[in-house]
Order: C-alpha cells, then sequence, then structure tokens
C-alpha cells in the first residue's frame, strides 16, 4: 500500500481541528499512548493504508525498524508529513525525557520500512533545517509544540528524522 503524500501547509477542516485540539487533551493523550498504539497498525492494513487520512485526520504509517540491541523487527505507527517527496518523522515521544524507542533503532540501524516502503533515515542535525521542519510539523499537529517544551523542561532536543528513498 502506497504511503498517502501529506503536505503540512495544507488548511485543515473542522474535523481535523477538533481532533487535533481533543488529542491534546488529558483524555485524548491517556487514548494516544494507551490505545491508537494497538489499533492504528491494524486500521491501517486493514484499510489499505486509507485510514485514517479518510476520516479528516492526521496520517499515521506504521515505522518497521530494526532493534538497536536485539536485531529484530519492530513495528510503531507514527503520524508523518513530507518535506518534497521524503517523509519526515518527529520523535518527540510526548515530551517525555527520553526519546522513543524508534529513535535508537533508527540510529543504529537506519535501514527501515515506513508504509511498506523502504527508506535510509537521517537525523536532521542542522538548526535551521531542524527548525523549519519542526515548524512545518507544528502545522501538521499544533500538539508538538507541547511536546517541545516539555521535552525542553528536562533538556532534551525534539530529534527529526527525514527518510529517503532507497
Amino acid at each position: 500500500m502506497p504511503l498517502h503524500y501529506v503536505d503540512p501547509t495544507k488548511k485543515h477542516g473542522h474535523l481535523y481541528r477538533a481532533m487535533e485540539g481533543w488529542s491534546r487533551s488529558r483524555p485524548g493523550q491517556f487514548v494516544a499512548r494507551r490505545l491508537f498504539p494497538r489499533i492504528d497498525p491494524w486500521l491501517f492494513r486493514v484499510t489499505g493504508g486509507r485510514y485514517p487520512w479518510i476520516l479528516g485526520t492526521m496520517s499515521t504509517a506504521p515505522l518497521v525498524s530494526t532493534g538497536a540491541k536485539s536485531g529484530l523487527g519492530r513495528e510503531h505507527q507514527l503520524t508523518y508529513f513530507h518535506d518534497g517527496p521524503d517523509p519526515i518523522l518527529i520523535a518527540s515521544n510526548y515530551g517525555g525525557t527520553q526519546h522513543p524507542q524508534w529513535y535508537y533503532n533508527l540510529k543504529a540501524n537506519p535501514q527501515c520500512e515506513f508504509g511498506d516502503e523502504p527508506f535510509i533515515a537521517e537525523e536532521v542535525t542542522e538548526s535551521a533545517e531542524h527548525a523549519r521542519l519542526f515548524g512545518l510539523a507544528e502545522q501538521v499537529y499544533s500538539g508538538y509544540g507541547d511536546y517541545r517544551g516539555k521535552a525542553a523542561a528536562v533538556g532534551r532536543t525534539v530529534p527529526v528524522f527525514r527518510l529517503i528513498s532507497r
């Protein structure tokens, strides 16, 4: 199933904004952390990759990476957007004190699959490019600003990854 193109500059409708607002709430964050990681991969596969963008909400796709320690395949459903032809991933971990596990997997093994397409992951380290991409990420989901603030409070910078087609 091909990866749906997500334009970060696209204007969002009322349903999108309502879902975005709810997902930033305390109950929304609980559901995002506890329920969505279990059902999103299944819904992605059942709908042929059309979920959730057919509902007008944030697009997600499965990232399959190789475990940094185990060497085993690991799958995580992630929100993304495109910068030109490249998907962009934000390693926010909900603003937590540590990077998400998939961050370490991509650093150790940059070859991955995202939405069933092969990519090489490159962390964006140049500060101006990082800031530009993070600004685009906040247009896709304004909660990334919340996460950046929480992460900064504990001394963590939220990493950004560019996925380049192999």
